[in-house]
């Protein structure tokens, strides 16, 4: 009853974030105005991006062999808890409006959703079926880009002020803290990531990265007018999400081929 309970949940947030962010990516116009601010239609479909890439994360977490590797998951938690926290830091006593009290509630929500998920599952060992440690050029891949994102989102989140005229297309203030929110919540996970031994622990976390930061960079593509092409932020930043993507998508195909391997998949 408990694993069918865990597993219910981790379809219940995979199908609710990718309806919400699927909405914000595809139809930024439409849904971009239901949030409790002003989200123009790049931030949208980051917004989209994210919450997309989340629900790949626990999708992934829900059909793996067990035991599923929940503990990277439930960290998406506290990103959701970062974002929560933008309106509040933000708005003030306006945060109490009816739009921002249900969007409040939604994130909030979701995070004590994973949060009693990995408690009611209970800690398992993440190796399960799966024994490849993690290589030293994944250990690289998530320093390198721990060494741009914390830097990076602690401005935006703390500073956003300071961060808004290094940003490479034009935000508000709160939206400059909420890209904050997302690059604080990728550290944690960049950093958890580097705690663990074995891949199975980490492959949500690597298939959320790689979802995200592609559908993030199409999104930028899309809206590339709003760059300035002159500066070397703008560069800097398709950089960087060209590096985490692909780098993502490399450790994914790579892993998918030696499990081909491991089951004779392909075989004469």
């Amino acid at each position: 009853m408990k694993i069918r309970l865990v597993k219910i949940g981790l379809w219940l947030h995979t199908v609710l974030t990718i309806l919400a962010g699927s909405g914000l990516f595809l139809f930024p116009e439409t849904f971009g105005p239901i949030w409790p601010w002003a989200l123009p239609p790049l931030a949208s479909r980051f917004m989209g991006s994210l919450l997309i890439g989340g629900g790949v994360c626990t999708a992934l977490t829900a059909l793996a062999p067990e035991p599923w590797p929940l503990a990277g998951p439930a960290l998406l938690g506290l990103g959701d808890i970062l974002i929560a926290s933008v309106g509040l830091l933000d708005f003030g006593q306006a945060v109490f409006t009816g739009r921002m009290i249900v969007w409040l509630v939604a994130f909030i929500g979701t995070a004590l959703l994973l949060w009693s998920l990995l408690v009611l599952y209970g800690r398992h060992p993440s190796m399960g079926n799966d024994q490849r440690p993690l290589t030293r050029g994944m250990r690289i891949y998530f320093i390198i880009h721990l060494a741009v994102v914390i830097p990076v989102g602690l401005t935006m989140y703390l500073g956003p002020a300071l961060a808004k005229d290094l940003w490479p297309w034009p935000l508000s203030l709160v939206n400059v803290r909420l890209l904050g929110a997302f690059f604080m919540g990728a550290s944690i996970l960049s950093i958890w990531s580097l705690r663990q031994r074995y891949w199975q622990a980490i492959r949500p976390v690597v298939a959320l990265y790689a979802v995200f930061t592609t559908l993030a960079t199409l999104a930028s593509i899309l809206h590339f007018s709003l760059f300035n092409p002159g500066r070397v932020v703008t560069w800097l930043f398709f950089a960087l999400y060209l590096f985490v993507a692909l780098g993502a998508w490399f450790y994914l195909v790579k892993a998918l081929s030696r499990r081909s391997q491991v089951f004779g998949v392909g075989r004469p």
